[in-house]
Protein backbone atom coordinates (compact mmCIF):
# COMPACT_ATOMS: atom_id res chain seq x y z
CA UNK A 1 0.00 0.00 0.00
CA UNK A 2 2.87 2.28 0.66
CA UNK A 3 4.38 1.42 -2.27
CA UNK A 4 0.97 2.72 -4.34
CA UNK A 5 0.90 5.86 -1.88
CA UNK A 6 4.48 6.81 -3.19
CA UNK A 7 3.94 5.66 -6.80
CA UNK A 8 0.62 8.27 -6.77
CA UNK A 9 2.67 11.07 -5.63
CA UNK A 10 5.32 10.26 -8.33
CA UNK A 11 2.41 10.22 -10.77
CA UNK A 12 0.98 13.91 -9.60
CA UNK A 13 4.51 15.39 -9.80
CA UNK A 14 4.69 13.97 -13.10
CA UNK A 15 1.92 14.69 -14.52
CA UNK A 16 2.06 18.35 -12.86
CA UNK A 17 5.52 18.69 -15.02
CA UNK A 18 3.95 17.83 -18.16
CA UNK A 19 0.87 20.41 -17.50
CA UNK A 20 3.45 23.41 -16.82
CA UNK A 21 6.00 22.36 -19.71
CA UNK A 22 2.88 22.60 -21.84
CA UNK A 23 1.05 25.98 -20.43
CA UNK A 24 4.14 27.58 -19.91
CA UNK A 25 7.56 26.63 -20.64
CA UNK A 26 6.73 25.53 -24.74
CA UNK A 27 4.74 28.75 -25.09
CA UNK A 28 6.96 30.83 -23.44
CA UNK A 29 9.71 29.87 -25.84
CA UNK A 30 7.50 30.01 -28.76
CA UNK A 31 6.94 33.65 -27.42
CA UNK A 32 10.32 34.56 -27.06
CA UNK A 33 11.01 33.59 -30.71
CA UNK A 34 8.27 34.96 -32.27
CA UNK A 35 9.48 38.35 -30.69
CA UNK A 36 13.09 37.61 -31.83
CA UNK A 37 12.18 37.36 -35.77
CA UNK A 38 11.00 40.89 -35.06
CA UNK A 39 13.89 42.42 -32.97
CA UNK A 40 16.58 40.22 -32.85
CA UNK A 41 16.76 37.96 -35.77
CA UNK A 42 19.98 36.40 -35.20
CA UNK A 43 18.57 34.14 -31.73
CA UNK A 44 15.49 33.15 -34.24
CA UNK A 45 17.45 29.75 -34.65
CA UNK A 46 18.68 29.04 -31.61
CA UNK A 47 15.16 29.28 -30.31
CA UNK A 48 13.69 27.06 -32.62
CA UNK A 49 16.27 24.47 -31.65
CA UNK A 50 15.79 24.87 -28.22
CA UNK A 51 11.67 24.64 -28.89
CA UNK A 52 12.09 21.78 -30.24
CA UNK A 53 14.47 20.01 -28.01
CA UNK A 54 12.05 20.47 -24.92
CA UNK A 55 9.42 19.30 -26.74
CA UNK A 56 11.15 15.63 -27.92
CA UNK A 57 12.17 15.76 -23.83
CA UNK A 58 8.53 15.91 -22.91
CA UNK A 59 8.77 12.37 -23.69
CA UNK A 60 10.46 11.57 -21.20
CA UNK A 61 7.76 12.29 -18.06
CA UNK A 62 5.26 10.70 -20.46
CA UNK A 63 6.88 7.39 -20.25
CA UNK A 64 7.43 8.03 -16.96
CA UNK A 65 3.77 8.34 -16.12
CA UNK A 66 3.29 5.78 -18.26
CA UNK A 67 5.55 3.29 -16.11
CA UNK A 68 3.87 4.59 -12.69
CA UNK A 69 0.26 3.26 -14.20
CA UNK A 70 1.31 0.45 -13.88
CA UNK A 71 2.17 0.15 -10.39
CA UNK A 72 -1.03 2.39 -9.00
CA UNK A 73 -4.66 3.41 -9.38
CA UNK A 74 -5.08 7.20 -10.18
CA UNK A 75 -7.79 9.46 -10.90
CA UNK A 76 -7.83 10.28 -14.46
CA UNK A 77 -6.77 13.99 -14.53
CA UNK A 78 -4.20 13.96 -17.16
CA UNK A 79 -7.29 15.11 -19.88
CA UNK A 80 -7.96 17.67 -17.64
CA UNK A 81 -3.88 18.52 -16.96
CA UNK A 82 -3.25 18.65 -21.31
CA UNK A 83 -6.26 21.30 -21.23
CA UNK A 84 -5.15 23.40 -19.12
CA UNK A 85 -1.73 23.01 -21.26
CA UNK A 86 -3.45 23.98 -24.43
CA UNK A 87 -5.36 26.76 -23.16
CA UNK A 88 -2.01 28.44 -21.46
CA UNK A 89 -0.59 27.64 -25.00
CA UNK A 90 -3.24 29.43 -26.55
CA UNK A 91 -3.64 32.85 -24.31
CA UNK A 92 0.40 33.16 -24.65
CA UNK A 93 0.30 32.27 -28.20
CA UNK A 94 -1.92 35.07 -28.91
CA UNK A 95 -0.53 37.77 -26.70
CA UNK A 96 2.85 36.96 -28.62
CA UNK A 97 1.41 36.94 -31.74
CA UNK A 98 -0.92 40.72 -30.58
CA UNK A 99 2.58 41.66 -29.40
CA UNK A 100 4.89 41.42 -32.39
CA UNK A 101 1.83 42.66 -34.26
CA UNK A 102 2.25 46.03 -32.27
CA UNK A 103 5.89 45.64 -32.97
CA UNK A 104 5.83 45.31 -36.26
CA UNK A 105 3.16 48.19 -36.79
CA UNK A 106 5.91 50.58 -35.54
CA UNK A 107 8.54 49.52 -37.60
CA UNK A 108 6.74 50.57 -40.49
CA UNK A 109 5.49 46.94 -41.26
CA UNK A 110 1.87 45.76 -41.72
CA UNK A 111 0.33 44.20 -39.12
CA UNK A 112 -2.86 44.21 -40.08
CA UNK A 113 -2.35 41.05 -42.89
CA UNK A 114 -5.42 39.10 -43.51
CA UNK A 115 -2.91 35.70 -42.08
CA UNK A 116 -2.69 37.63 -38.40
CA UNK A 117 -6.62 37.88 -38.05
CA UNK A 118 -6.67 34.17 -39.38
CA UNK A 119 -4.38 33.24 -36.46
CA UNK A 120 -6.95 34.78 -33.90
CA UNK A 121 -9.55 33.33 -35.72
CA UNK A 122 -7.45 30.00 -34.98
CA UNK A 123 -6.82 30.56 -31.06
CA UNK A 124 -10.74 31.81 -30.60
CA UNK A 125 -11.97 28.23 -32.19
CA UNK A 126 -9.57 26.22 -30.76
CA UNK A 127 -10.50 27.67 -27.16
CA UNK A 128 -14.02 27.28 -27.82
CA UNK A 129 -13.45 23.80 -28.97
CA UNK A 130 -11.23 22.58 -26.10
CA UNK A 131 -13.60 24.47 -23.29
CA UNK A 132 -16.77 23.14 -24.93
CA UNK A 133 -15.21 19.36 -24.92
CA UNK A 134 -13.81 20.55 -21.49
CA UNK A 135 -16.96 21.25 -19.76
CA UNK A 136 -18.93 17.35 -21.66
CA UNK A 137 -16.29 15.09 -20.20
CA UNK A 138 -14.92 17.09 -16.61
CA UNK A 139 -17.25 15.29 -14.60
CA UNK A 140 -16.56 11.79 -16.00
CA UNK A 141 -13.17 12.31 -15.58
CA UNK A 142 -12.67 13.64 -11.78
CA UNK A 143 -15.00 10.32 -11.26
CA UNK A 144 -13.07 7.62 -13.31
CA UNK A 145 -9.67 6.43 -12.00
CA UNK A 146 -7.56 4.07 -13.78
CA UNK A 147 -4.85 1.61 -13.91
CA UNK A 148 -2.48 -0.34 -16.02
CA UNK A 149 -1.43 -4.13 -16.10
CA UNK A 150 0.78 -6.51 -18.13
CA UNK A 151 -2.12 -8.68 -18.45
CA UNK A 152 -4.84 -9.96 -21.33
CA UNK A 153 -7.95 -8.26 -21.01
CA UNK A 154 -9.56 -11.69 -20.68
CA UNK A 155 -8.07 -12.54 -17.68
CA UNK A 156 -8.65 -8.75 -15.98
CA UNK A 157 -12.65 -9.04 -17.32
CA UNK A 158 -12.87 -12.48 -15.33
CA UNK A 159 -11.36 -11.28 -12.24
CA UNK A 160 -13.67 -8.29 -12.67
CA UNK A 161 -16.80 -10.75 -12.95
CA UNK A 162 -15.38 -12.66 -10.22
CA UNK A 163 -15.61 -9.47 -7.93
CA UNK A 164 -18.68 -8.33 -9.25
CA UNK A 165 -19.98 -11.69 -8.31
CA UNK A 166 -18.61 -11.54 -4.37
CA UNK A 167 -20.77 -8.46 -3.90
CA UNK A 168 -24.02 -9.93 -5.96
CA UNK A 169 -23.78 -7.50 -8.22
CA UNK A 170 -25.09 -8.51 -11.77
CA UNK A 171 -22.71 -7.29 -14.85
CA UNK A 172 -22.87 -7.48 -18.48
CA UNK A 173 -19.52 -8.13 -20.72
CA UNK A 174 -19.47 -6.58 -24.17
CA UNK A 175 -16.52 -7.01 -26.03
CA UNK A 176 -15.43 -5.16 -29.95
CA UNK A 177 -12.20 -5.70 -31.14
CA UNK A 178 -9.64 -4.73 -28.72
CA UNK A 179 -12.12 -3.13 -26.44
CA UNK A 180 -14.15 -5.02 -23.12
CA UNK A 181 -16.88 -2.66 -21.64
CA UNK A 182 -18.43 -3.98 -18.68
CA UNK A 183 -21.67 -2.40 -17.33
CA UNK A 184 -23.01 -2.50 -13.58
CA UNK A 185 -26.59 -0.62 -14.33
CA UNK A 186 -27.74 -0.93 -11.29
CA UNK A 187 -24.92 0.01 -9.35
CA UNK A 188 -23.85 3.13 -11.65
CA UNK A 189 -20.51 1.43 -12.61
CA UNK A 190 -19.01 1.56 -16.22
CA UNK A 191 -15.72 -0.44 -16.83
CA UNK A 192 -13.72 -0.43 -20.31
CA UNK A 193 -10.81 -2.10 -20.73
CA UNK A 194 -8.33 -1.31 -23.36
CA UNK A 195 -5.70 -3.38 -24.98
CA UNK A 196 -2.71 -1.99 -25.65
CA UNK A 197 0.34 -3.77 -26.77
CA UNK A 198 2.87 -6.77 -25.10
CA UNK A 199 0.18 -7.68 -23.89
CA UNK A 200 -1.02 -5.21 -21.41
CA UNK A 201 -4.19 -3.77 -20.77
CA UNK A 202 -5.58 -0.04 -19.61
CA UNK A 203 -8.72 -0.27 -16.90
CA UNK A 204 -10.81 2.70 -16.78
CA UNK A 205 -13.45 2.11 -13.97
CA UNK A 206 -16.22 5.16 -13.44
CA UNK A 207 -17.82 5.05 -10.15
CA UNK A 208 -20.61 7.25 -10.64
CA UNK A 209 -22.24 6.67 -7.37
CA UNK A 210 -21.07 6.45 -3.58
CA UNK A 211 -22.36 3.90 -2.54
CA UNK A 212 -20.88 1.62 -5.22
CA UNK A 213 -17.61 2.81 -3.35
CA UNK A 214 -17.36 -0.87 -1.55
CA UNK A 215 -17.62 -2.88 -5.03
CA UNK A 216 -15.39 -0.95 -7.04
CA UNK A 217 -13.09 -0.96 -3.99
CA UNK A 218 -13.14 -4.81 -3.97
CA UNK A 219 -12.88 -4.96 -8.11
CA UNK A 220 -9.43 -2.83 -7.59
CA UNK A 221 -8.35 -4.83 -4.74
CA UNK A 222 -9.02 -8.24 -6.90
CA UNK A 223 -7.41 -7.28 -9.97
CA UNK A 224 -4.11 -6.05 -7.42
CA UNK A 225 -4.12 -9.36 -6.09
CA UNK A 226 -4.14 -11.52 -9.19
CA UNK A 227 -1.21 -8.77 -10.99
Amino acid sequence: MGNERDAARQLDRTQKAIEYILAVVIPGLLAVMLYSYVLFDGLFTPLFVIVLAVAVLTIVPAYRTLDLHYRCWAKNTMPQRLVTGLIGTIYISAAAVFGVSLISSSKGLDPEQPLTFGVFGLFAILLIVIMAHNARYKERNERTELRFYRRDPAELAAGIKSACESKSAECSIVRAGGRTAILLPDRSVSIVIRKHNHESSEVMMECGDPVSADLCAAIKETLDQEA
